[in-house]
């Protein structure tokens, strides 16, 4: 110990604020770690010796008496430079780990440090094993060493040009793990977990910054130990220093706790924001406040704490007063995670309040409903864009949401080539998609529905873990949900229009046959009574039948019986044949025999809902696809298949591919619903310049109207 109090107080407090964050850094990235890997176990461990290096260096300071370096406080000195060894050669190989020098076995990385890694590690064996000649010796029980095995004396004494051995060493060794650090950091290889490249590019600043602070603990450890070898007195086995000389290395042992301080800080908010070291794709969104809680636990602790330690107040005091700190911390760290629930709920409570979706199938919607996608876009992700864009089956039920309003809704037809299997968000470019950055890949049980667009953050950090997950769940619940309002809301429609048919239809009936049929078929009646011309009463029950006749052709025409009669697809074929044998030069069939006879083996009402569905998409493309000049012969192709419990018919035309989510038309969202009724799904898909394609999906089990 110095002679310095406020000296002392200082020393004791950083090496006790050092020692909690790295162990919390150390628990931390183990137990969040994605999947527990060497890399994790190294960068965990890594920060455990930083750790056990400062409970040894606190140790040591408090060791009160002669103010000398006996035999008895050598252990305590040794186990002091064995993480001060170790630490730059971990650090070296978890930055190695981080720039993926492990994951391709002939990279450009692996090449370039092959040979500096094993120096690297052969130097810290051999370091290691000076240290233990110097620290075996003098443990309890075997002093009887000391005089055979005393080698620390001539290990830093022995010069090199003027300078101690392990003076001229030491910088160099941690000068040649830093410079190679900074190397892996600025040429890494590219990441193969999601968002790898982002997280490292966010972090690459933090990284460089710690290794040159890294590099300045090194030269302030060097003049330490210049320092300590000219100016210390040996005798009797015992290496005794003067106040000045302890009074000067305390200082510069401050500056190294200093540096190291700014060293764990910049590597525990670049692990809080970015998820350096646990192998996540994105930040937790709890973990950035637990880290600021665990900067203001270690800096209370150690103030106290180490103010008391530096009086040499008695331990039961030191005892109380910590457990006191840690009791009023714990209270308000539950105080500040209660507030933090508070306004998570505030922040959901647009997604689980009642949207009033029963006003809307009976009337206009409430002006004063909450809009979840805009809460969910401006107070939740505070993002500068956002698109949701429906595909699939659900794509003719829902409009596409944008965010701010007035942005155009980008084409994603590429980009659905991207988002498949399991990825909870994508990278894209934003000069493609509208300054939107990512992509999160929406899904239900009949599989993609949809896709959510957004860009950067207006405050520019990355978006946690958490956020993307209530942003999957929010896009696949306003999907599932608007698609169900629209298809009640359009079978309402259908069912009044139908209503309203049937009334017309009757009444109409009724009047014709009540004032026109009727009285010409009494007025023959009455005729043939009395005697009259019998051609007289054939005109008038000829005219009779004509307006029957006339009657029976203006009802709805019924397509059942040509359906039952000659097959679904014979069907269909005829009416495709003569309806639009013009408005295509090539109509092409490409239907399986196992999928006819599954859609033959469907029930009349699942057979009536195909069929009208399919007539709509080759009318819909006779009608849009070729707008323009397009190139080469019109072409429609129609294929059937058998799915996976399911029979599926295609209509694909060859034409500009405009068929993009809102443009579907008031038709074909009419039939998707009429497919929904039925137990199937009508799902579009287009490229733009290349095709337009309908699919028409119907399960071949009992689910089937």
């Amino acid at each position: 110990m110095t002679s310095s109090l406020l000296l002392n107080w200082a020393l004791i407090a950083l090496s006790l604020f050092n020692a909690i964050l790295l162990l919390w850094l150390s628990l931390t990235v183990w137990l969040n770690a994605d999947q527990r890997s060497p890399g994790v176990l190294l960068a965990s461990g890594g920060f455990l010796l930083g750790a056990a290096f400062f409970v040894s260096h606190s140790a040591l300071l408090m060791k009160n008496g002669n103010l000398y370096l006996t035999p008895a406080t050598i252990p305590w000195f040794v186990m002091g430079l064995a993480p001060v060894v170790l630490l730059p050669a971990a650090w070296y190989l978890v930055i190695l780990w981080h720039a993926g020098y492990w994951d391709t076995p002939d990279s450009a990385l692996r090449r370039r440090h092959r040979r500096w890694l094993w120096l690297m590690m052969g130097i810290v064996v051999a370091a290691l094993a000076a240290l233990a000649l110097m620290g075996i010796p003098h443990l309890p029980g075997l002093q009887r060493l000391t005089p055979v095995i005393w080698p620390e004396r001539e290990l830093l004494r022995y010069p090199i040009f003027g300078i101690p051995l392990a003076t001229a060493a030491f910088p160099i060794y941690v000068l040649l793990c830093m410079a190679l650090s900074l190397d892996a950091v600025r040429h890494p290889e590219p990441s193969r977990r999601m968002m790898g490249d982002e997280a490292r590019r966010r972090a690459r600043p933090w990284l460089m910054a710690a290794s040159a602070l890294l590099l300045l603990v090194a030269v302030v450890v060097a003049v330490v130990v210049l320092w300590m070898v000219p100016r210390t007195r040996a005798g009797s086995g015992v290496y005794v220093f003067t106040q000045e000389t302890l009074n000067a290395i305390g200082l510069l042992d401050l500056t190294a706790e200093a540096l190291i301080a700014g060293v764990i800080l910049m590597l525990g908010q670049a692990m809080a924001a970015y998820e350096l070291f646990t192998g996540k794709a994105l930040p937790r969104r709890g973990l950035a406040s637990q880290w600021r809680r665990a900067i203001v636990l270690a800096g209370g602790f150690s103030l106290v704490v180490g103010g008391l330690l530096a009086l040499d107040r008695p331990s039961i005091y030191v005892a109380l007063l910590a457990a006191l700190i840690i009791a009023a911390f714990a209270a308000l760290s539950g105080w500040r995670i209660f507030a933090e629930w508070d306004r998570s709920m505030q922040q959901l409570r647009p997604f689980v309040s009642s949207q009033r979706w029963y006003d809307s199938l009976t009337a206009n919607r409430s002006a004063d409903a909450p809009d979840p996608f805009l809460a969910l876009c401006r107070d939740l992700l505070d993002t500068t864009a956002a698109y949701l864009i429906p595909i699939g089956p659900l794509a003719p039920f829902v409009q596409p949401r944008r965010y701010p309003p007035e942005t155009a809704i980008p084409d994603t037809a590429e980009l659905l080539q991207r988002t498949t299997g399991d990825a909870l968000i994508v990278a894209i470019d934003p000069a493609r998609y509208n300054s939107c950055a990512w992509a999160i890949p929406l899904w239900s049980e009949r599989g993609r529905i949809g896709v959510m667009l957004v860009g950067p953050r207006r405050d520019g950090s990355l978006y946690a873990r958490e956020e993307i997950e209530i942003v999957r769940a929010m896009g696949e619940r306003l999907i599932d949900a608007e698609a169900s309002l629209a298809l009640s809301q359009k079978l309402m429609t259908l069912q009044r229009e139908r209503m309203a048919a049937t009334q017309l239809l009757d009444q109409r009936t009724r009047r014709v046959l009540h004032d026109e049929v009727l009285p010409q078929i009494h007025t023959a009646m009455l005729a043939l009574a009395a005697g009259e011309d019998e051609e007289a009463v054939m005109a008038q029950l000829s005219r009779a039948h004509q307006d029957v006749s006339r009657l029976l052709r203006e009802l709805p025409a019924i397509v059942a019986p040509d359906i039952a009669r000659l097959g679904l697809i014979p069907a269909l074929r005829r009416t495709v044949e003569n309806e639009f044998a013009r408005s295509f030069d090539d109509i092409i069939w490409r239907i399986d025999d196992d999928a006819a006879q599954a859609l033959d083996a469907l029930p009349p009402p699942a057979q009536e809902a195909i069929y009208y569905a399919a007539r709509e998409l080759v009318r819909n493309a006779a009608k849009h696809a070729f707008v323009g000049d397009n190139g080469g012969s019109r072409r429609v192709t129609l294929r059937a298949w058998l799915g996976e419990g399911t029979v599926q018919l295609s209509v694909e035309d060859n034409g500009r591919g405009v068929m993009a989510a809102g443009e579907q038309g008031r038709g074909l969202s009419l039939h998707g619903a009429l497919m929904a009724v039925a137990g199937g799904s009508l799902a579009l898909e287009s490229m733009p310049g290349r095709y337009t394609r309908g699919v028409l999906q119907m399960p071949t089990s009992s689910h089937a109207l």
